[in-house]
């Protein structure tokens, strides 16, 4: 081949990769339609081509829509396409119009001056209410007025912009469709534009350029910023609310959330709050979020989180305010916090400052030494920036529990107040005061494991406990107003007592741990109320009531151990009663000891003074000491067991001291003793009264006026009284004898007979019938002296009957006489002798002789 033709080829082919270079080059630019409806059966067949094509479309003197391009080629169906596209389509009653601008269109005419249009390439359509929208396809319908693009999509509207894959423009409707991978932005105006506001991302939108609202679904996850911090928010859906503030400037008004909503706001000075519930609805203005179904709310500072769950709650991030409802809970460190209604203020870190609980109000903090609890009809408490609860107040039928982590050694703490319980801490859970007001009652239940282990409980109208330096332990409590302490055994025993103090106030002090009461101080008043657990004949409820009663409690029982009344004291027990200035009770050894000006204690048959008196309750047995003294109220009252004859006048006893025992009915008076009824008494270092034997007992140095001796004196009626002392006396009731025992001396008048022992027999009058005097006897009248071994004296008859070894009988004017007895006839003023006598059975003397004088008895 010559050479000249190859060269030839070789330049053709050049010419020809040239030409498709060319051609590539020049239509890489050249958009292709690729939109979804795109008709495949156009008209190939070109009737015109216009260069600076443009076209009106008019309805009488209406301009309907404005078309132009650089080059407009017709085909034979009518359709045109389109070079450098511009599209005007103006809108009648508003004279505004929206605008498409592409670099290629095929414009497609339709029945009643309708069209649709098929745009591509660098589309751009802006909209009679200022939106922007930007993508490559675009099929635009004039009977509806919607444009639709396939392909990716960005548009704004003055500072809102927005991309996603695929959108519906609805221009009449005045909305924006936007179909997947949704991409929203909003910025700030001015100076600022580039700042962004909020964006969101979701599956699918649809703007409504009306209403200002954007409505999304599918996987919707926004970023807000506040003038407070950011939020990062997730939802199934939501509604984004606009609003223009300025011309030319739209911002995100409100943010509405539904169904899965998780939110993360940040702060820049705290830890992030994160969000869960089904429902939100946050307006960025005052960044205010409102939350329902099932609210989830969790804050952090310095490591330590706060919990918050509720039926629905309110968040307001730059105010620091939380306002939760229905099944309200907020748990913050060792604090949890309950109610249908609560309303929190937070610190800038986030962490609670305050809380106002409404509605089945509850509070508890727990700490490794116990759980302190409040309730109430509302509850407010205070946090430091330490997340340290500060205060806490209960209002209206308010409660609160302390409740040792170690029940066996700490008592639990119960209060219930009907106005306010406040409660103020130091610290990590550390408590300073608990005060309260309305009728207050605490209820102190100790550990069990004693056997008079016993709970306590304080009433009165309001309350202030105090705490200890370390904040854990009650230090004392004062109760003010209509104060009542109220101590029951956690077993009944005969030795356990319910006890109850009423006073208008009390002051206690508790032992150094336990919250336990070491001593209770009540004034001024006082009723002191011990009711026996287990009744029994002779322990009934004991009553004390004194100006001042001071109540101190065992540390290992818990109850009471000694209750001291002071100021006009007064103790009544049965039939039982005790008065004195000071009043002492030990429940060790149940004694009640009566102390200042003149304790006295009586019951129905006696009365009993001393200036001290101690009275076992347990033993009922009683003890003076220092001028003792007891009246029975008459004969009767010592069941006859005192000799003295008047059965309904009072026996007066009186001592040193005296030891009573009302159980055994028996009464030791020592000391300077002396019983007396009336004219006729007993001394003697000692006297003994034993009621249910009938015996009377007077011991060492005894004189006695106890009886008279009726004779018959120079024809008359005489009643002598007659006196004796002797070192031991002993009545007995059953068969009214006095029995007068070593050194007697019986005086009546000038009378007077000695004996080692004289019997004295009386009758129911306490009149001698009969007397019997032995061993050494001796009896004087004026000129006259008898002696023997015994004497016996019978009042019916007049008649002494003398014996001894011999008896003998001396008389200065008639002379002596003397024999183994000797019967003296009082009344005939004579005696009779015998020789033999049965002590002395060897006697021979007899004599009669006639005696003036009449002899003693």
């Amino acid at each position: 081949m010559p050479q000249y033709v190859r060269y030839a080829a070789i330049g053709l082919l050049s010419i020809t990769v040239l030409a498709i270079l060319v051609g590539f080059y020049r239509s890489r630019n050249n958009p292709e339609f690729r939109m979804k409806g795109f008709p495949t059966e156009l008209s190939k067949d070109v009737v015109a081509v216009v260069n600076d094509y443009e076209r009106r479309e008019m309805e009488g003197d209406v301009v309907k829509y404005y078309i132009k391009a650089d080059k407009g080629t017709t085909f034979s169906d009518n359709h045109q396409e389109l070079e450098n596209v511009y599209l005007e389509v103006f809108d009648a009653s508003s004279g505004t119009s929206d605008k498409i601008t592409a670099a290629k269109a095929i414009y497609v005419p339709q029945e009643n001056k309708n069209f649709t249009g098929y745009f591509a390439g660098n589309v751009n359509i802006e909209t009679r209410n200022a939106l922007k929208v930007k993508t490559e396809q675009v099929t635009y319908t004039k009977a509806d007025e919607i444009a639709t693009a396939d392909e990716h999509v960005e548009f704004e509207r003055e500072t809102f912009k927005g991309r996603s894959f695929g959108a519906i423009v609805k221009v009449a409707e005045k909305k924006l469709e936007l179909l997947k991978d949704v991409e929203l932005e909003t910025f700030e105006s001015g100076q600022t534009a580039n700042v962004k506001q909020a964006s969101v991302k979701a599956g699918y939108a649809i703007y409504d350029q009306v209403a200002e609202t954007v409505e999304l679904r599918g996987g919707v996850q926004g970023h807000v910023v506040a003038a407070a911090g950011t939020s990062d928010m997730k939802s199934d859906r939501a509604v984004a609310f606009l609003v223009e503030k300025n011309e030319g400037s739209r911002d995100l008004k409100k943010l509405e959330l539904y169904d899965n909503v998780s939110i993360i706001a940040n702060r820049p000075t705290g830890g992030p709050t994160n969000i869960d519930s089904g429902y939100a609805l946050y307006e960025r203005d005052i960044d205010r979020f409102e939350l329902r179904n099932g609210v989830h709310i969790t804050t952090s500072a310095e490591g330590k989180p706060t919990n918050i769950t509720s039926n629905s709650a309110v968040y307001e991030r730059t105010n620091l305010k939380v306002f939760i409802d229905g099944n309200a809970e907020v748990t913050q460190g060792t604090e949890f916090l309950k109610g249908d209604h609560i309303y929190a203020e937070l610190y800038p870190a986030n962490n609670l400052k305050l809380s106002n609980i409404r509605g089945n109000a509850y509070l508890r903090q727990t700490t490794a030494e116990r759980t302190a609890e409040v309730s109430a009809n509302e509850v407010n408490a205070t946090f430091n920036e330490n997340q340290q609860l500060q205060n806490a107040n209960a209002l209206g039928n308010g409660r609160a529990v302390l409740t040792p982590a170690n029940a066996a050694e700490y008592s639990k703490v119960t209060m219930t107040a009907p106005k306010a319980i406040r409660l103020t801490f130091k610290g990590e859970g550390l408590l300073e005061k608990m005060l309260t007001d309305g009728r207050t009652t605490i209820q102190l239940d100790v550990p069990t494991g004693t056997a008079d282990a016993a709970n306590k409980r304080v009433t009165a109208d309001s309350v202030r406990t105090f705490f200890n330096a370390e904040g854990k332990d009650i230090q004392r409590a004062e109760a003010v107003g209509n104060a009542e302490l109220f101590v029951e055994p956690l077993s009944a025993s005969p030795e356990n007592y319910r006890t109850t103090v009423n006073a208008p106030r009390f002051d206690c002090e508790f032992f150094a741990t336990g919250n336990n009461a070491k001593e209770c101080v009540a004034a001024t008043k006082t009723k002191t109320v011990r009711e026996p657990t287990i009744k029994a004949a002779d322990r009934g409820t004991q009553t004390i009531t004194a100006d001042k009663v001071t109540a101190s409690f065992s540390a290992q029982s818990k109850d009471v151990d000694r209750l001291d009344a002071a100021g006009n004291a007064k103790f009544v027990e049965l039939d039982r009663n005790a008065i004195a200035d000071q009043i002492a009770f030990t429940k060790g050894d149940e004694t009640v000891r009566l102390r200042g000006g003149e304790p006295t204690v009586w019951d129905s048959r006696a009365r009993a003074k001393a200036a001290e008196i101690d009275w076992d309750t347990k033993n009922q047995k009683s003890y003076l000491r220092g001028n003792a003294s007891t009246t029975y109220y008459s004969q009767k009252s010592t069941g006859g067991a005192a000799p003295f004859g008047a059965t309904d006048k009072p026996v007066y006893l009186t001592a040193q001291s005296a030891d009573l025992d009302h159980r055994a009915e028996t009464a030791l008076y020592r000391g300077n003793a002396r019983g007396w009824q009336d004219d006729n008494y007993v001394r003697a270092d000692q006297l003994l009264i034993q009621q249910q034997q009938g015996q009377f007992v007077a011991d060492g140095n005894v004189q006695s006026l106890l009886y008279n001796v009726r004779r018959k004196e120079n024809g008359k009626d005489t009643n002598a009284p007659v006196y004796v002392s002797s070192r031991k006396m002993t009545y007995n009731r059953d068969n009214r004898s006095i029995r007068y025992e070593t050194d007697v001396d019986i005086r009546q008048g000038t009378d007077r007979i000695v004996g080692g022992v004289a019997n004295i027999y009386l009758d129911e009058r306490n009149e001698l019938t009969r007397s019997e005097i032995q061993n050494n006897v001796t009896i004087t009248q004026p000129n006259r002296r008898a002696v023997g071994d015994y004497a016996e004296y019978v009042a019916a008859n007049e008649v002494v009957t003398l014996r001894g070894n011999p008896a003998r009988v001396d008389d200065s004017e008639n002379g002596s006489s003397s024999g183994g007895e000797m019967t003296v006839y009082l009344r005939d003023n004579r005696v009779v002798s015998q020789g033999k006598s049965k002590q002395n059975t060897a006697g021979r003397i007899r004599s009669v002789y006639k005696v003036k004088n009449s002899l003693p008895n």
